[in-house]
C-alpha cells in the first residue's frame, strides 16, 4: 500500500514528536492513500507556513497492521464523530480517544475543508452528533491513516520525495 504526506517540506524520517495534540485522531504522523489530497494538504501548508510543496510517499506491506492495535472507520459515523471531537477538546473528558497513543493506528475519512463548517456546527453542540454523521455521508472524502507509537511508524518504508505543482 502506498501512502501520502503532504508538507512545506521533504524529509525521509518521521518524528512523532513534531505531531500536534489536538488532531483528528490525536498526536501523530498522517498520510492519505490519496496523492491529490496529499498535493493539496502540502500548497495549503505552503499557504500558511511558506516554504515549498512536497509529498512524502510512503509504502507499508498488506497485512502490515495486524500485529498493532489499529482503529478502523469505515466511513462517517457517531463514533467517528465523538472520537474525533474527543481529540480535537483534548481538555475534555471522553470514554473513547486517543490522546494517550492507546492505538497505535487510526484509519478513518478526513474530517478536512469539505467538513469545517459541518464540524464547527456540531462542535458547537448546534447540531446533534447523530444530524452531524448523517449529513457525512452525502460529502466526498479522502480516509487518512495515524500513525500513533514508534512501532506502527517503523512499519512504514520511505520511498521518495515529490515536488508539487
Amino acid at each position: 500500500m502506498k501512502l501520502y504526506h503532504g508538507s512545506n517540506l521533504g524529509f525521509c524520517e518521521i518524528d512523532l514528536a513534531k505531531g500536534l495534540p489536538a488532531k483528528d485522531f490525536g498526536r501523530g504522523f498522517y498520510a492519505t492513500s490519496s496523492l491529490e489530497c496529499a498535493e493539496k494538504t502540502a500548497r495549503q501548508r505552503v499557504v500558511r507556513l511558506g516554504g515549498v510543496p512536497k509529498v512524502m510517499v510512503f509504502e507499508a506491506d498488506d497485512g502490515v497492521f495486524d500485529s498493532l492495535n489499529v482503529k478502523k472507520f469505515a466511513e462517517p459515523c457517531r463514533e467517528w464523530a465523538l472520537f474525533v471531537k474527543a481529540n480535537r477538546k483534548i481538555d475534555q473528558p471522553a470514554e473513547d480517544h486517543n490522546r494517550d497513543n492507546r492505538y497505535d493506528v487510526v484509519v478513518g475519512p478526513i474530517a478536512n475543508d469539505k467538513l469545517s463548517l459541518l464540524f464547527r456546527l456540531y462542535e458547537k453542540d448546534l447540531i446533534t452528533v447523530d444530524e452531524f454523521a448523517q449529513r457525512m455521508k452525502f460529502k466526498e472524502l479522502y480516509t487518512q491513516y495515524s500513525f500513533h507509537t514508534e512501532r506502527a511508524v517503523k512499519l512504514l518504508r520511505f520511498k521518495e520525495v515529490l515536488n508539487v505543482k
